[in-house]
């Protein structure tokens, strides 16, 4: 409260309320502390997985065949093994030490031994034979007096801090990085680790610092474990654990390789079927290689594409710096995949190259992915009666051959008035006088100009338009006297005809007939009704006739049509 003094009542009370928020802030929900112990345990299972994979890799080097020229690898194996085994208990150490300051509020983790089951720190929600869970404040934050101190400013760095947990991974680290290994053969070369794997390690064990929430800049150790709840800590330690296994395993993997790095020994045989065409054409031959292709399963390969090639390119060795490589599989296959969404229409390949070990050196061979072609998806329907061209009009017509671009296919037309390409894939045919019109088509294949053959159309004239007097037409027999007057001349349209076609009425001729059977005409030029023949309609009378008959209309194909006449009744 802002202004006026205090009373001691009101100062206890203000007291009271700060405390009270105090608590609500550090308070943490049952179920967040619940997702950090199942993270805890999800991890925990990632780690068994993990050295269950190693031993099996161990394992396949210990068995090796390779003899003399495999105990330096051996041996570097079990120096693996025991660095890991080694920080992997330290971490199980300083876990159960974490919980034993949470429950009994110590500041070294006296009395640890409790929460450790055969070197295995338990679980927060772990309960003994008696039903009882061992730590009742999974959200404890005492253990912070182990991990960092009083000071966040100046870190301890006793036993099982942070800052010595943090140079005990730098230390782990630094001794996988520096693997190197006289090979036993007379290449007299040394293994060290791929680059790949030197930067996976590096990168796991960066330690940047944090900010805390106001934004200010803290140390890792502090960011990471300072009055954090237990079960954050926990889940912090085993996501540290796990990055521990992940750098055993790549080293361990690593080391299996290398055995067999100096020699390029197969252990399978395939067949390798290698079209030398992308695109055949019915009548022509096709070819393909055939032959044994033999590899390693134990052996890993890379491959590494260098981008898109022409048809005519030379395989050749690039730099592969910056560029990720495609592992082999238990196969021992390579599979590049990519996809052509982005592609332009027409012809495309690749180069690139693929990686083994001789004599510890990573040598290449180039490649290049024979072309093949980048086409839109084709569906040709033929309806044999629909074949149809108009006289007088352009009609469009697409022309494509799957696989072959369309600046490769060429097109004539026989008993055509006019044949034009237009844009993508389209043609604009306007045929001649003839009842028939025959399109040729030829495309480059491969180099090689074929004939793909031809396809004959029927070319008929452009159907009769439908005229029309003041909305009604032929099939009308009545008009008002109103519409009859408003009526403002004759038109002709093209129904239901899919071409863009306007046609012109040029003239016609009205006849009306009066309740006597008197008829009398007039004559009318263009499509629009002259003033002395609108008032005529005008005048005309309920029951009289108007008949429109001689309806001259000129076509697109240069022709005069007469149309149906129009006879109306006025009513």
């Amino acid at each position: 409260m802002a202004g006026g003094k205090e009373t001691p009542r009101q100062k206890m009370i203000g007291m009271m309320y700060l405390v009270l928020t105090a608590l609500l802030a550090m308070n943490i929900s049952k179920d967040v502390l619940n997702a950090f112990i199942q993270i805890n345990k999800g991890l925990g299972k990632t780690n068994e997985i993990l050295e269950q994979k190693a031993e099996a890799t161990i394992g396949a080097i210990n068995n090796s065949k390779e003899g003399v020229k495999a105990v330096p690898f051996q041996q570097a194996a079990v120096q693996v093994d025991g660095w890991a085994d080694e920080m992997m208990a330290y971490i199980e150490e300083m876990k159960a030490r974490s919980m034993a300051c949470a429950v009994n509020r110590n500041e070294d983790g006296t009395g640890f031994e409790e929460f450790l089951i055969n070197g295995k720190a338990i679980f927060p929600d772990y309960k003994n034979a008696e039903g009882d869970q061992l730590v009742k404040t999974p959200d404890s934050q005492d253990q912070t007096s182990l991990l960092i101190g009083s000071e966040p400013s100046s870190p301890k760095s006793d036993p099982f801090s942070a800052v010595d947990l943090r140079t005990r991974l730098n230390q782990y680290k630094e001794k996988l990085l520096g693997i190197s290994i006289q090979r036993a053969d007379s290449s007299g070369n040394k293994f060290t680790l791929p680059d790949d794997v030197k930067a996976s390690i590096s990168a796991a064990f960066e330690f940047p610092a944090g900010v805390d929430h106001d934004g200010v800049e803290e140390p890792w150790e502090v960011n990471n474990f300072y009055h954090m709840p237990l079960v954050a800590v926990l889940a912090n330690l085993a996501k540290i654990q796990t990055d521990v296994m992940n750098a055993k395993n790549n080293v361990i993997t690593s080391l299996a390789a290398g055995i067999n790095a100096s020699d390029l020994k197969f252990t399978d045989v395939t067949v390798a079927v290698v079209p030398k065409q992308s695109y055949v054409l019915r009548g022509d031959e096709f070819e393909a290689e055939i032959y044994l292709a033999a590899f390693n399963k134990t052996s890993q390969t890379k491959v590494y594409m260098g981008g898109e090639a022409g048809a005519n390119a030379t395989p050749t060795v690039f730099d592969v710096a910056g560029k990720s490589a495609i592992v082999s599989g238990p196969d021992g296959k390579c599979i590049f995949k990519t996809s052509t969404g982005g592609m332009s229409l027409g012809e495309h390949g690749y180069r690139g190259q693929i990686a083994y070990m001789k004599d510890g050196v990573e040598t290449y061979i180039p490649f290049v992915v024979p072309p093949f072609f980048v086409g839109e998806p084709a569906l040709v329907i033929s309806p044999v009666q629909m074949n149809v061209f108009y006289r007088g009009l352009d009609n469009p017509v697409e022309i494509s051959v799957p696989g072959v671009p369309q600046d490769q296919i060429e097109a004539t037309c026989q008993g055509c008035q006019t044949f034009a390409k237009a844009e993508k894939g389209q043609w604009n045919v306007r045929p001649a006088a003839d009842q028939k019109a025959i399109i040729s088509v030829s495309a480059t294949v491969n180099g090689q100009k074929k004939s793909i053959g031809s396809k004959e159309f029927r070319v008929k004239r452009i159907p009769d338009p439908v005229p029309s007097f003041g909305g009604k037409k032929p099939t009308d027999s009545t008009i008002s006297q109103g519409e009859a007057g408003v009526a403002a001349g004759v038109r002709a349209d093209m129904e239901g005809f899919d071409f863009n076609v306007t046609v012109k009425v040029k003239s016609f001729k009205i006849t009306i007939a009066n309740g006597s059977g008197n008829l009398k005409e007039y004559p009318n030029g263009g499509n629009a009704l002259s003033e002395a023949n609108r008032e005529a309609i005008k005048k005309a009378k309920k029951g009289e006739r108007i008949f429109l008959e001689d309806i001259m209309v000129d076509m697109p194909d240069g022709q005069t049509r007469k149309l149906s006449p129009i006879t109306l009744k006025v009513i």
